[in-house]
This record gives structure tokens, C-alpha cells and sequence, in this order.
């Protein structure tokens, strides 16, 4: 079984069902969950993990909920909190109360979150995680290091460093790779090895410099910690490969120099496990 920990589905912007103001998506046509289901079946995917759109209003989950109530065996949604909304921080220790809801997913890439973070306006985020036993997943640009003293404070907080670290090519590759490993020493923090196509600067199918990254953060965490996702449809919008291609990277080229087992719970375990999302 694999089960991809992040894609993206929305609907047409109606009248009745309308995008947020501004809002462009990855796509120029809707990608609602039988398109998704289409192309995951294609690639031999068997559920997924859906984080709302940038195009819903607020990022509303509404449309992946939706998905998820008519396809509950191949899709969950991992919410995004939003700090702008007051009624969010009353959610949050119901969290996981709200259909389909299986994690919460944060960005640290604004500079008013980077604000609410350095005052400690993000504590109930963490706390109701932990209350709930529900895994975070920390969107940032510049890497995880900033999240280390939240992570010595909260040992017990199930923490996903987001997208590879954004490890992307250039003078801070290496340095959000240590921070990467860095991190791998608090036994709750794993690592969604996701939107590989875009972290990396090779040509698909191989994306190769990509191989010896995904070495050193298996052998940091090991592949109980690692989860595999492919952020369809980000890939597809920049053409940096097909879903296909994008599970390959850890499903086929990987598997040359990780055990068949390990490469099984990066594609599937950790994710089932993290997400309490059990094969039937």
C-alpha cells in the first residue's frame, strides 16, 4: 500500500462555491477529488492526505472534507491553522473532531506568523496537540531550525518537518540538511520527504541530487520517521515531473540502496501510523 501524505484538490471558483480574493491555483483547470483519484490510481497510489488548498477562503477544509466524507478510504485532510481567526484557537482542542481531520499544519513563511511565533502565540497550537495526540506539520522556507527550542520544550510533540526542509539547491541547502539531522535527536520529530520534484535541481525520473540528501536524513532518522508525499499538484503546475515519476523517486530509485521494508514505510507506514490511518 502507499499512502501519499500531502496532495491539494479544489473545485471550480462558482458563484456558489467561490475562491478566496486573489486567489490562483496550481492549475489552470479544477482539480477535484475524481481528477485526483484519477491521476493517484494512475500512479498507483492508495490514498492520500489532503492539505486545503491556497485557493479556499482562509484555507478552508471544506473541499477536502467533502472529499474525504464520499472517499474515506483514500482520503483524511490535514488542516491549516489559520492564527488570523480567532474561532481557530477555539477549535483547536477539538481538533480532531472535525470530519475527516487527521493533523494540523502550520506556516512559518509569513512574517506575522514569524511574529506570533516569537511571542509564544502558537503554545495552544502545540499544547492541543499534544492533549490530542496529533502530529504538526511546520511549513518554512528557511528550515526547521527555529523550531528547536519548541521541540526542547515538548518532548512529547509529534512534530513533521515539512517538504525536505525546503532543501532546495543553493548556499542553504547544507545548512537546512544539518538542521535536518540536527532535529533527528528528539525522537518525535520525523521528516515529510515531499515536493521532491521541487526541492530538486536534477531532471526526472532520477532527480539525482537528490539520493545522497535522502541517505543522510534516512540514516539521521531512520525510515520509521521519514514519510513520503508527493505535494500534487505543485509539481505538476512547474512541470517537474509526473506523480508517477514523483513516487519513483523514493519507490524505484531509492529502493536501490534502501531495504524493500524501509521503503515500504516511507511510502506507506510511517504515514499510516503518524496519522492513525491503519490499511483495511
Amino acid at each position: 500500500m502507499i499512502t501519499d501524505a500531502q496532495v491539494h484538490i479544489w473545485n471550480a471558483n462558482t458563484p456558489e462555491e467561490p475562491w478566496g480574493p486573489g486567489a490562483e491555483s496550481h492549475l489552470p483547470d479544477p482539480m477535484p477529488a475524481e481528477r485526483m483519484l484519477g491521476l493517484m490510481d494512475e500512479a498507483g497510489i492508495d490514498r492520500a492526505v489532503i492539505s486545503p488548498a491556497g485557493v479556499a477562503p482562509n484555507r478552508s477544509p471544506a473541499c477536502a472534507q467533502a472529499a474525504a466524507a464520499k472517499y474515506p478510504k483514500r482520503f483524511r485532510v490535514m488542516g491549516w491553522f489559520v492564527p488570523k481567526l480567532p474561532e481557530q484557537y477555539k477549535l483547536l482542542p477539538r481538533w480532531l473532531e472535525q470530519p475527516g481531520m487527521c493533523s494540523l499544519r502550520l506556516s512559518m513563511n509569513e512574517p506575522e506568523h514569524q511574529k506570533l511565533f516569537a511571542e509564544g502565540a502558537f503554545e495552544p497550537v502545540w499544547k492541543a496537540c499534544i492533549d490530542q495526540d496529533m502530529a504538526v506539520a511546520v511549513w518554512t522556507r528557511s528550515g526547521p531550525a527555529l523550531m528547536e527550542p519548541v521541540l526542547k520544550k515538548y518532548p512529547n510533540l509529534t512534530f513533521i518537518v515539512d517538504h525536505f526542509a525546503w532543501a532546495v539547491p543553493g548556499e542553504a541547502r547544507e545548512s537546512k540538511v544539518k538542521a535536518m539531522e540536527s532535529l533527528a535527536r528528539f525522537r518525535n520529530v520525523h521528516v515529510k520527504v515531499s515536493s521532491l520534484p521541487l526541492v530538486s535541481g536534477s531532471p526526472p525520473p532520477e532527480y539525482e541530487d537528490l539520493h545522497p540528501l535522502i541517505k543522510r536524513v534516512h540514516a539521521a532518522y531512520g525510515a520509521e520517521r521519514l514519510m513520503w508525499a508527493s505535494d500534487q499538484t505543485q509539481t505538476m503546475g512547474k512541470n517537474r515531473g509526473t506523480y508517477t515519476q514523483n513516487a519513483d523517486i523514493i519507490r524505484k530509485y531509492a529502493a536501490s540502496y534502501l531495504p524493500a521494508a524501509d521503503v515500504q514505510m516511507m511510502m506507506h507506514g510511517t504515514a499510516a501510523r503518524v496519522f492513525k490511518w491503519p490499511a483495511e
